[in-house]
């Protein structure tokens, strides 16, 4: 978006007989085609917007007399020395000449309202506009008066635009949109006129990015919070299939990761793949990004195990790149270390393969793997606690098997061509270290957990999981769950450990049969805890309801625990189905609840938002939608309340 510095404001006229004009031109003077340049200094030291005002006010106002005159409105930049002379002109004008306008006219591929838009002229534009202008004039890129306000900064001047209707998601030849451009050159003030005045978030350019993507890429945190409090959709993937959370993966982004992370409409999103089948996390994985991995999996609860299109995880991707740091991060966030890819490899295969492959013949330059079998004694056991040091120098693959082994994988599993990891070492020593690390992982695990562990573990479980200073005492309903004392309960709309949707809220109050302890116990079916542990062992009804109970689970776990002893059941002698009971049920059911919750997504985006029977399939202007029936007796849109300008059917 660039204005030519010699850009010319071009009077053609047809003389009649005015050569008393007081200005140093030679030109034919009978009946010939005369052009005098008129440069108005739209920009300059010498710059001074009242009297170019009255200038404009003069030409525009002029009115056809005895002859055929017209002129161009255009503009100049930087010769100031020509403002006595145009003031001159202008005298002799407003006493003289009368001319039709043409206000619309190009110099250069640009328009008067175009360059004065980028240098923030409001008192010209103004008076532009009552001359009707054509605000949706494109220069030779396709931009608008609109993405030049962007351009040059002008927040002013977009407010001037949009109450002359200039359409503020206007496309240029690459597809930017005002926003676009704002974005990209930083003008955080733009961007939030923009989006004050109704500009979408999300529209994409010729590369299918979306301006999200643009924020990340010039590192934007502040932008790119205002475009996701304006609903900017991260799910929108550009030309490459990258979202914006795979881009700031890409990008090994932090700042904008966490920035996302902490304003994602729906928790899933984390997991969201690309055509190959990377999730945000197999691409910081692939590249390095530490930092975003790390916020991947502590902030955003990634999944540690999904699979791409080669059934590979984000440990496969971070062994096979020798990425240690991933690779500590990743196993003691608890990443499965036995998965196998497509060929029927774990991590510890690929681990091996690339020791063997590119160090076997460095073997005896390797500090650390020259130096396996003093590794193994009792008091320097650094090959395999060398990756527990942040900040460590990179450490060959046989630092990264050791460790794997370490932490149990397993070293008998066969790929598809039937090779152990063992197999695929040549190196008798590291065979020994790795069998035997194998060994003291496995012979050091231990069954159950001391006392003082669980105790530990049930005070924290007590705490409210939003504030940390209350006790928890908040009965969610329909789900059952305990996750918040009653001052934060009602700020919680979905469940925090099951993510259902919150219908009820139940102060949990003391038992009302001996009203010595605190209700503990919740009953099933019904959904009541209104008494004690000790109580509720004796009763076969809920005192509450007078439901049958068939069901008992204890209250620690409603807050998502273990219990030390299983929920009984009165009535079937059966194994009863308790909210968490291993770690394999507890994947299985949070696997579940991810699904119910994009179920539910999937509907709210489909759904008809007002009679939440019919399917969407009216679309509005301002980009929401209602089906037909319901859309047809409507004059403002449900959501936002903007007047409906026209419906648009979907087939």
């Amino acid at each position: 978006m660039w204005v030519p510095s010699q850009t010319v404001c071009v009077l053609t006229w047809w003389v009649i007989r005015f050569a008393w004009l007081k200005t140093d031109h030679r030109a034919a003077q009978a009946g010939g085609r005369q052009t005098f340049c008129v440069h108005l200094c739209l920009a300059g030291p010498h710059f001074r917007s009242n009297s170019l005002s009255a200038v404009v006010v003069l030409l525009l106002k002029s009115e056809p007399v005895g002859g055929s005159w017209k002129f161009c409105v255009c503009t100049y930049y930087g010769r100031s020395r020509y403002s006595q002379m145009l003031a001159g002109i202008c005298r002799s004008l407003h006493c003289v000449l009368a001319l039709p306008t043409q206000v619309n006219g190009q110099c250069a591929g640009h328009t008067a309202m175009q360059a004065a838009s980028q240098n923030g002229h409001v008192d010209i534009l103004k008076l532009l506009l009552k001359q009707n202008v054509d605000v949706e004039a494109e220069d030779k890129d396709g931009d608008r008066a609109v993405h030049h306000a962007a351009f040059g900064d002008e927040g002013a001047v977009i407010e001037v635009l949009h109450r002359g209707s200039a359409d503020l998601n206007a496309r240029n030849k690459r597809r930017q949109t005002p926003l676009h451009i704002a974005v990209n050159k930083g003008h955080l003030q733009v961007v939030k006129t923009l989006l004050d005045f109704g500009c979408h978030p999300s529209l994409q350019d010729s590369e299918g990015d979306t301006p999200l993507h643009d924020a990340i890429s010039k590192k934007r945190d502040d932008i790119l919070a205002v475009l996701l409090e304006a609903g900017a959709d991260v799910t929108i993937t550009n030309n490459n299939g990258f979202n914006a959370l795979h881009h700031a993966a890409l990008r090994g982004n932090p700042s904008a990761m966490r920035v996302l992370l902490s304003k994602l409409p729906r928790p899933w999103i984390v997991d969201e793949k690309k055509d190959d089948g990377y999730t945000a996390l197999h691409l910081a994985a692939l590249n390095n990004h530490v930092e975003v991995a790390e916020l991947l999996v502590h902030q955003g609860n990634a999944n540690l195990d999904i699979q791409n299109v080669n059934q590979q995880t984000a440990l496969h991707l971070a062994v096979e790149r020798q990425h240690t740091q991933i690779v500590r991060l990743l196993v003691r966030a608890g990443a499965k270390l036995d998965i196998q890819d497509k060929d029927g490899d774990t991590p510890l295969h690929e681990a091996l393969r690339h020791h063997t492959l590119s160090q076997l013949r460095q073997l005896q330059d390797m500090q650390d793997v020259g130096k396996v079998d003093a590794a193994w004694e009792p008091s320097k056991n650094t090959l395999i606690m060398g990756l527990g040091t942040q900040g460590a120098e990179k450490k060959s693959a046989a630092s990264i098997a050791c460790f794997l082994a370490a932490n149990g994988a397993d070293l008998s599993i066969r790929n598809k061509k039937g090779q152990s990891p063992l197999d695929l070492c040549p190196d008798p020593s590291l065979c020994k270290a790795l069998a035997k690390c194998h060994k003291e992982k496995v012979s050091g695990q231990v069954g159950s957990r001391s006392p003082s562990m669980i105790n530990n573990d049930s005070e924290t479980l007590e705490e409210c999981m939003v504030c940390s200073d209350m006790k928890r005492d908040t009965l969610f309903g329909p789900c059952g769950h305990i996750a918040t004392c009653s001052l934060c309960s009602p700020r919680v709309k979905k469940c925090l450990i099951c993510k259902e949707q919150v219908q009820s809220r139940t102060k949990i109050e003391e038992c009302v049969v001996c009203s010595d302890k605190k209700a503990a116990v919740l009953f099933q079916p019904c959904g009541h805890m209104c008494a004690c542990e000790n109580c509720a062992s004796l009763m076969k009804k809920c005192v509450q309801c007078r439901a049958v109970v068939e069901r008992r689970v204890p209250f620690i776990m409603c807050c998502g625990g273990k219990s030390s002893e299983e929920a009984t059941d009165d009535i079937s002698s059966g194994n009863i189905p308790v909210l968490q009971k291993d770690k394999d049920n507890t994947n299985v059911n949070a696997d579940v609840q991810k699904l119910q919750q994009q179920l539910q997504d999937i509907k709210e985006q489909t759904m008809c938002p007002v009679c939440l029977d019919r399917l969407k399939n009216m679309i509005f202007l301002c980009g929401h939608g209602t089906c037909q029936l319901c859309g047809d007796r409507m004059s403002e849109c449900p959501i936002c309340r903007k007047a409906i300008e026209r419906r648009i059917l979907l087939y």
